[in-house]
């Protein structure tokens, strides 16, 4: 077990004005389990990085003493949003990357992997995309990450936000299971579900400063902390989910028989919803059941497969992301209140302020808020279109009672407006706040026949449609493109550059998973290719634009084809996780360089969604279409900002699980060199000898 200890510490952002830590004395015997709480912004977040040991002082100023792990995974910290903590291409391969860093051996991996997995209550298969998983199936995969070490200490930072209430109950459970005998600490705001299983609860004021620190229940009494979870006063009439529409209720907004997909799995299957005016609308089920596909078939961003959608023009919608900053256009709070060409009413703008209690940062960048800020400038924003429909996220996650209660205000005075107010939310308090509660059930997972759960065996990533290039060692795939990239230098003349071309054509169609895919993947080569072909018959020794300056140029055409080409075509098709395998686990090349590589790789998989998301946020606020500059450039900005923040979370949450001293690894899949991989190779030669052979024939 693992002491933890943080002795006059003071943390400074660089990027704050203010320490957000200031002289904090911290001591947790070994064994101990801690609950944290206290507001948003009180430095819960940063007081568990520092026990981790992991605040990098090229971001701030710290002075103090903050003593790190004394082992690779030592202390497994899980970060407050779960997308940041994601690192590999399927479930199998993050739940065993902390155990890939600790070198273990393959078979311990796999068992390490299946333990986590089943104890964090990972409802996934092993070979689904940890992306495209749902945000408290993320936070459970997350979870799973950090148990797979084995870690002495575990540092988690509100690990149930995300989470309906029957699967927070069971990994609430695991979570109390699996510390028996590991140190404990857990940062939260809905303290209620923890006094029973905590040794100590320690309440942070303002630059996490201690206000109290004791027995959970004695604390919890004496400072007044309300044990349950954060709650408002309840409409006037509630509505049974089943009951119907109240009398004389406006039907805002429809769904009839809705059948929708995502990933090209089903996950609405005939819904019918009515949406009034004057009321809330809480989208309740388990994680993955389909809320937010729900909340965009709603918003006319994902197609129906079956089914009618009603709604209002697009003028009367607003839209509150999950992320607040993904609708962020303006530069001050205010301007931001104001940005969308549909809120024009400056008085309403500045009531609105006041109602959120923003006013004193109308001058602020929305960036640099608080999390609780900013959700609430969000919803602001939004009302400020006077929309006949208001669509929200997961709303009041990462809230305190305080902030907890200005959103539901928020949202009780969007509907005593007549606005018809749809959030999609695991939150119990906001559903028993709710008019109406419409449950989704959601698809039930591919399990293991053997042991009744989802499939745990760690594989390749998988192919929807696979190619003959898939048989092929990354290894083999990155000779083909070598070798013929070598062998392009021999091209001499057009015709020996169109026989050199020849092979390649022939071969193209077994590296290319869709048309589309390869004339995209091809594009740019032919296009560099005519322009070379263009500046070589313009400028080059020939006379200008004669017909030897064209063969000339068709010549220099051919040569670069067939120099880049074969690869970026062989390359194409190979997964960055196999290749990171083969590098790694074949070649023996540093494994840090590898691992972040590919991490780097999968994350910029991630990059269009989110694109997708920033732009659609844009435009359902009449910021512009899809092609217009302005929003162009606003949505860039703010995914180099988005990309640069998530990078940073992400490196932290590798370096939790043992990333930063893994100077060797062991790779949780081989890399097998199979017979076909000889077939690989003597492309790969013919390639390289072929155009040289080209040129002796037309010779």
């Amino acid at each position: 077990m693992t002491s933890l200890s943080l002795q006059g510490l003071t943390w400074h952002p660089y990027s704050r004005a203010e320490p957000t830590v200031a002289g904090l004395d911290l001591k947790i015997p070994a064994g101990q389990r801690v609950l944290l709480t206290g507001p948003s912004g009180s430095g819960k977040s940063t007081v568990l990085r520092a026990l981790a040991g992991l605040l990098d002082e090229e971001s701030g100023e710290l002075a103090g003493n903050a003593p790190g792990p004394a082992r690779p995974g030592e202390r497994g910290l899980l970060l407050q949003n779960p997308l940041d903590a994601l690192i590999a291409a399927t479930v199998g391969r993050e739940a065993a990357f902390g155990p890939e860093n600790a070198t273990l051996p393959r078979e311990e991996i796999q068992r390490r992997v299946t333990a986590a997995l089943d104890a964090a209550h990972v409802d996934l298969e092993a070979s689904r995309a940890p992306l495209e998983a749902s945000g408290g199936q993320q936070q459970r995969l997350a979870l799973a990450g950090s148990l797979a070490l084995g870690p002495s200490a575990l540092l988690l930072d509100e690990p149930t936000s995300m989470l309906d209430a029957d699967t927070a109950a069971a990994v609430r459970e695991a979570i109390v299971d699996t510390s028996a005998g590991r140190t404990l600490v857990i940062a939260e705001h809905r303290i209620a579900p923890w006094l029973d299983h905590v040794d100590r609860l320690v309440l942070l004021g303002e630059q996490a400063r201690i206000l109290a620190d004791g027995p959970p229940h004695q604390v919890a009494a004496e400072m007044s902390l309300s044990p349950a979870a954060p709650t408002a006063p309840g409409p006037t009439s509630a509505h049974d989910p089943g009951s119907g529409s109240p009398p004389g209720a406006e039907a805002v907004a429809r769904l009839q028989g809705v059948v929708a997909e995502r990933g090209g799995r089903r996950v609405l299957e005939g819904v019918d919803l009515p949406v009034q005016g004057g009321q809330l609308t809480v989208i309740t089920g388990p994680s993955g059941a389909g809320k937010t596909t729900l909340l965009r078939v709603l918003l006319g961003l994902t197609a129906v497969s079956a089914g009618i959608v009603s709604r209002p023009q697009r003028e009367q919608v607003a839209f509150v992301p999950q992320n607040p900053e993904h609708s962020f256009v303006a530069s001050t709070v205010r301007e931001e209140v104001l940005a969308s060409p549909w809120a024009e009413d400056e008085q309403l703008a500045q009531e609105l302020l006041e109602r959120a209690e923003l006013t004193d940062l109308a001058a602020a960048n929305p960036y640099t808020l608080s999390g609780g800020e900013q959700r609430r400038l969000a919803i602001v924003a939004a009302l400020a279109q006077r929309p006949r429909l208001m669509v929200l996220d997961e709303p009041t996650v990462g809230l305190d009672a305080q902030r907890h209660a200005a959103v539901l205000e928020l949202l009780e005075a969007a509907c005593a407006e007549g606005c018809a107010v749809v959030a999609a939310s695991h939150d119990q308090a906001l559903i028993e706040h709710a008019d109406i509660e419409h449950r989704l059930t959601g698809p039930t997972a591919p399990t293991d026949p053997a042991h009744g759960r989802p499939d745990r065996t760690i594989g390749p990533v998988p192919r929807r449609r696979p190619i003959p290039a898939d048989a092929l060692n990354p290894l083999v795939l990155s000779l083909i493109g070598i070798l013929a990239a070598i062998g392009s230098f021999a091209v001499q003349t057009w015709q020996g550059g169109l026989l050199a071309l020849l092979p390649i054509v022939l071969l193209a169609p077994l590296t290319v998973r869709s048309l589309r895919g390869g004339l995209l993947r091809l594009t740019p080569i032919l296009l560099s290719a005519a322009g070379l072909a263009w500046t070589t018959a313009l400028l080059g020794d020939a006379p200008s634009l004669s017909r030897e300056a064209w063969l000339l140029g068709a010549k220099e055409a051919a040569r670069i084809t067939v120099f880049v080409a074969p690869g970026v075509l062989a390359l194409g098709s190979v997964d960055p996780t196999a290749l990171g395998d083969a590098l790694g686990g074949r070649l023996r090349i540093p494994a840090r360089v590898v691992a972040a590589s590919v991490a780097g790789l999968v994350r910029a998989g991630h990059l269009g969604q989110q694109w997708q998301i920033i732009t659609q946020s844009r435009v359902l606020r009449g910021i512009g279409s899809p092609a217009s500059p302005r929003l162009l450039a606003g949505a860039t900005l703010a995914l180099l900002v988005d990309a640069l923040r998530s990078a940073q979370q992400q490196a932290l949450a590798m370096d939790s699980r043992g990333f930063a001293t893994a100077t060797t690894r062991t790779w949780a899949l081989e890399s097998p060199l199979r017979r076909v991989d000889l077939l690989g190779v003597g492309i790969a030669v013919a390639l390289g000898v072929w155009p040289l052979l080209a040129e002796l024939l037309v010779g």
